[in-house]
């Protein structure tokens, strides 16, 4: 699978995360990805978004945030104003496959970097270019302003806590995801008609798309999705979390009754054997107090202790982890990619996720 894009070219004309990440994905199998960054600006922003370990030790030439969606590639610095480095381009364009972009509205046209032109320069070739708004092509957008307007930070934290954004780019994530899916469509479009395409996505669309049952919810039910912690709207108990005996934490996603009679069984505890917890429904319309008793009960338990019980009784529970927790793990060390990054030593964990067995 490493080399399953052997021989595909791509131009990267994007920056931040959302492109980036889809260049890093075909790079990962095997792609020639050509990363093209503006020479008079120092290149892509992210490069300088050192965090406040990176600042104390000024130990590292470009960011851990850079690092994270810049693996594989080919860094070349041009100034597309100029026309003699713009001709540098027009060199790569000929022989590239594919084209990703962010250019704000109204750049293209002023450093001719439109379709039709990389279409004069190769007739089949396909251009993926990401917005922030579908609504407004012209407005800025960073993720924060997405998770704002797109309704994840109004229901993202605790009831008394203001509007919360998510500790992930996850807008920007889930951008990336969607470029990636319109791009393999192109690719067997170009492999069945030997026909290009230019395909759009905005960060807008991409948010929406993904509101999943918070979407149907609202839009069936009139259910707003509000800030809840990190409860669940329909399940209870699932994304309560518990601190045990030893202070660690866990958190239950209990989906089912069958699985809420076996936490039951493992707890010991005889309130929760109450008529108002036994169903789901019932669940929901009492969980407070509910939530009281499972406290109490865990605070009795070493967490490790407890949560072995839990698995071997098939309960969906876990360990509340930390990054340091999370890449001491078996799964995260296997994913683990090192890279010379222009003298930078990089880490950082592989974007495919998915493995081929046969």
């Amino acid at each position: 699978m490493d080399n399953f894009f052997k021989g595909l070219t791509i131009i990267e004309l994007s920056s931040v995360l959302a492109g980036p990440s889809v260049g890093m994905f075909f790079a990962e199998l095997g792609a020639t990805v050509i990363k093209i960054e503006n020479s008079k600006t120092g290149g892509d922003v992210t490069r300088s978004w050192k965090n406040s370990h990176e600042i104390a030790s000024q130990s590292n030439e470009i960011s851990a945030y850079f690092a994270a969606v810049n693996y594989g590639k080919t860094h070349v610095f041009l100034d597309l104003k100029d026309p003699k480095e713009k001709y540098q381009l027009d060199e790569y364009v000929k022989s590239a496959d594919i084209i990703t972009t962010n250019l704000k509205l109204g750049d293209a046209e002023k450093l001719g970097l439109t379709y039709d032109y990389f279409r004069s320069l190769k007739e089949n070739i396909i251009q993926c270019q990401l917005f922030g708004f579908e609504s407004d092509k012209s407005r800025p957008a960073f993720d924060a302003v997405l998770q704002a307007e797109t309704g994840y930070m109004h229901m993202n934290g605790h009831p008394n806590s203001p509007p919360t954004k998510m500790p992930v780019a996850l807008i920007d994530v889930i951008a990336g995801h969607q470029m990636k899916e319109a791009l393999l469509i192109a690719l067997l479009k170009l492999e069945k008609e030997n026909l290009g395409s230019y395909i759009e996505v905005s960060l807008e669309a991409s948010a929406i798309s993904s509101l999943a049952n918070q979407a149907t919810n609202w839009l069936m039910s009139g259910l707003e999705g509000k800030r809840n912690g990190s409860l669940h709207p329909n399940i209870a108990p699932y994304g309560e979390t518990y601190q045990c005996k030893d202070g660690k934490w866990l958190v239950l996603a209990i989906g089912n009754d069958k699985q809420f009679k076996n936490l039951i069984k493992i707890l010991n505890n005889k309130k929760l054997e109450d008529g108002k917890y036994q169903s789901n429904q019932n669940r929901i319309a009492n969980r407070k107090a509910l939530n009281e008793v499972l406290a109490l009960s865990f605070q009795g338990k070493e967490r490790d202790e407890i949560l072995k019980g839990l698995l071997k009784a098939k309960i969906p529970a876990g360990a509340i982890h930390g990054m340091k927790e999370v890449f001491a793990g078996e799964t995260a060390q296997n994913m683990l990619i090192h890279e010379d990054l222009n003298g930078t030593n990089t880490i950082r964990p592989s974007s495919i996720a998915f493995r081929f067995s046969k």
